[in-house]
């Protein structure tokens, strides 16, 4: 059955679903949403009924359609040192609609990211969204689609993403990860409603090692001098750095995206103790005697550590040393 292997979302499940089963499927979609939350998988399956719209799809074709290997289902990425599509993609989408289908009866094109269309690129693709053929359809994906150009956004049916609820990302990480009911609730609760970031921490086999070794440079654990700081910073930079290759890699941004919500949980934790907020909400609860032993720091305001932690995002995205921009963060709150 459409969308049955697929968790959350149920409103977005039956309004396709509805689509479908009355035949009015519109030519161009925009499914926008947070990250990880599944919009790329129900784009796939979307386009499978599409494209097979027959009762039973045959097996070798939903095969096909799930490795990226059928004939009729396009897939665009960013691509290069920009990641943007490139009018070359965009005019290659172009003349492939124009073509007839070779297996199935329709071609679906799917753009991810479609938030990183550049202005020449989306107005390359704007005439045959305004007109398209009657068997191509295109489905845009995005997690900021305030950044979509205004003249794309007013073409498409809009479907929105919600995140996934936290009960069903502990269930699924119980039945398929095999994860105590306690880790589960640790992973969905970080994971901010996105299974994809779920399943990648679950996945993940120095996750462990990487929260340990941060929990201790938080707790303040053997760390009583700025030097002690600085070289626990750099024993958790080299456990980041040495299962990626490629420093620049997604994977790698995604790893210390986690990292930044971390931070943000313990001084959320110290708070919650500060303002005497039931005790129950603490995410690290576990290390409640630690955070008591900080309660009575001068620390800046929340919002200025959530501010100060969007500053290591920027450091980091213009290529300084995650050690370094670190350092600066926790120097900026007297850390030590």
């Amino acid at each position: 059955m459409i969308f049955n292997e697929i968790i959350g979302n149920e409103a977005v499940k039956a309004k396709l679903k509805h689509a479908l089963e009355k035949e009015t499927v519109s030519n161009t979609f925009l499914f926008s949403g947070p990250e990880g939350v599944g919009k790329s998988l129900f784009a796939k399956e979307f386009a499978g009924f599409i494209m097979h719209p027959e009762k039973d799809i045959d097996p070798e074709a939903l095969k096909k359609i799930k490795s990226n290997n059928h004939p009729d289902l396009h897939i665009y990425e960013p691509e290069g040192k920009t990641s943007h599509h490139t009018i070359a993609s965009m005019r290659d989408l172009i003349e492939q609609v124009f073509f007839a289908p070779f297996e199935a009866t329709s071609k679906v094109f799917i753009i991810n990211d479609a938030d990183r269309l550049p202005v020449a690129s989306a107005n390359a693709l704007l005439k045959t969204l305004e007109e398209p053929t009657l068997d191509s359809y295109i489905i845009l994906i995005s997690s900021k689609p305030e950044n979509v150009l205004s003249t794309i956004l007013s073409r498409c049916f809009k479907v929105k993403f919600l995140k996934i609820e936290e009960d069903k990302i502990v269930s699924y990480l119980q039945n398929n990860y095999q994860k105590s009911l306690e880790d589960a609730k640790k992973i969905a609760k970080i994971s901010s409603g996105s299974i994809g970031k779920a399943i990648e921490i679950a996945k993940d086999p120095g996750y462990i090692e990487k929260t340990d070794l941060l929990l201790k440079i938080l707790s303040k654990e053997d760390i009583s001098s700025y030097v002690e700081l600085t070289d626990a910073l750099s024993k958790l930079e080299d456990i980041y750095l040495k299962s990626f290759s490629d420093v620049s890699s997604n994977k790698l941004y995604q790893e210390i995206d986690l990292l930044y919500e971390k931070i943000s949980f313990w001084f959320r934790d110290l708070y919650l103790l500060k303002n005497n907020i039931n005790e129950e909400f603490l995410f690290f609860s576990d290390k409640k005697e630690f955070l008591e032993k900080q309660v009575s720091d001068n620390l800046p305001p929340l919002d200025k550590i959530l501010t100060y932690i969007e500053d290591i995002k920027f450091a980091i995205s213009r290529n300084i040393k995650l050690k370094y921009a670190l350092e600066h963060f926790f120097l900026k709150i007297n850390f030590v």
